[in-house]
């Protein structure tokens, strides 16, 4: 299951940040001038941390307007040192500019991707913002939909200005952390720098950790002021080939409504929840939820979590080819979503009810909903056509099959 459904993404994406977190080890037999193939994901870092290309090849790539910073330091007696380095782009997304600090092997994969290269799915349409961004009753910053915005509409798109490895952030010293964050977020272009240093901030000390502090729940300056009120109506997704994200609504918000988003992951529980965000953002959860009546709350936990496991049990029926009993799980695990209004998108279902009928033998059925699949993800309008083309190649093949 999409993970934006069950959960919206808690700390891996930060306010100007996306964390580029640990995966699988590169073998210790590759070559240095050999990049190995890495299927679990192209923002992945590897904990050996092995550069790839070799550095001169990437530092003097044209995608950079600086020269790269890089930090070395040992990780412990006789290990070799790790390596961070800066990258900034400045032309990123027609000027919004970016700036990464991670190893090479992650900026490597990203340039091989083309991800800081513009093109002709980052021109959309101009047809004004559907929400205004103001002052929301001692919360710092809100977002408040300026006319009805529909189920399943993406109301906001915006790209990262910063991106950070985890391990950066967990393994460099304080102080150079902060020096390189600062240089990272002084490289970008004027208006993203202004942005940055505009967001509130919290109580630390130091400036760029009081920056840092209470906007780690998104990926960029705009999104940074959408509300935590935990009866969410918006969701965020990401993008790791466009470095895109677009926030979209789980229902109808009307006009003058405040958009809200979940902090964090929506089966936590409501005690554990409020010491989450207190730990991770720095606020106490105030939202109609988490101050409900106990049975409200009991039931809502209970609703969320029912999604879940209706879900993996759908999965479960699919792998043991339990194909009509995976479709009637389907439908139960969409009505519990709708009920707690937290519902997949309709070309996402459409996608998996294809996917099932067309294992149970079912072709008409499978067609049937591998048309409105693909139809809901040409609607769907997103800058990342990895779905659309997904639904595509599966209605063809399902159309020569016949």
């Amino acid at each position: 299951m999409p993970s934006n459904l069950l959960k919206i993404v808690p700390v891996l994406f930060l306010f100007l940040v996306v964390q580029l977190s640990l995966a699988e080890s590169l073998a210790p037999q590759y070559a240095t001038t050999q990049c190995p193939h890495k299927p679990a994901g192209r923002l992945e870092e590897d904990e050996h941390r092995q550069m790839c290309p070799l550095p001169e090849l990437l530092l003097g790539n044209s995608s950079w307007s600086y020269a790269p910073t890089c930090n070395y330091y040992e990780t412990s007696p006789g290990i070799t040192s790790e390596v961070h380095c800066l990258f900034t782009s400045t032309a990123f997304r027609n000027g919004h500019g970016v700036s990464l600090i991670s190893t090479s092997t992650v900026a490597s994969h990203l340039v091989g991707l083309d991800a800081f290269t513009d093109g002709p799915f980052f021109l959309r349409s101009a047809l004004g913002k559907p929400y205004e961004i103001i002052d929301a009753d001692g919360r710092g910053k809100g977002v408040v939909a300026k006319r009805t915005i529909r189920r399943g509409e993406i109301l906001m798109v915006d790209y990262p200005a910063l991106l950070i490895g985890i391990q950066f952030l967990q393994d460099t010293q304080p102080h150079h952390r902060r020096r390189l964050l600062r240089q990272a977020i002084n490289q970008l272009p004027e208006d993203a720098r202004a942005r940055v240093f505009a967001l509130s901030r919290g109580n630390a000390p130091h400036e760029m950790d009081a920056i840092l502090g209470p906007n780690t729940h998104s990926v960029s300056a705009q999104v940074s002021p959408i509300q935590h009120p935990y009866r969410l109506n918006a969701y965020y997704r990401f993008s790791q080939p466009r470095l895109a994200m677009e926030v979209v609504a789980y229902h109808t918000i009307e006009a003058g409504e405040e958009v809200v988003i979940s902090y964090a992951p929506l089966t936590t529980k409501r005690d554990a929840r409020r010491q989450y965000l207190k730990a991770n953002y720095g606020f106490d959860c105030d939202c109609p939820l988490c101050h409900a009546p106990e049975l409200e709350i009991h039931d809502s936990e209970a609703r969320r979590q029912r999604v879940v496991e209706l879900y993996n049990t759908m999965t479960d029926a699919k792998s043991e080819r339990y194909f009509q009993d995976a479709i009637n799980i389907a439908e139960e695990w969409l009505q519990f979503a709708e009920w707690e209004r937290i519902p997949p998108l309709y070309p996402e279902y459409h996608d998996i009810l294809a996917g099932l009928y067309l294992g149970k033998g079912d072709i008409r059925n499978a067609t049937r909903y591998a048309r409105m699949a693909l139809d809901g993800w040409a609607r769907f309008g997103s800058d990342d056509d990895d779905e659309l083309e997904k639904a595509r190649l599966f209605l063809q093949n399902l159309t020569m099959t016949r």
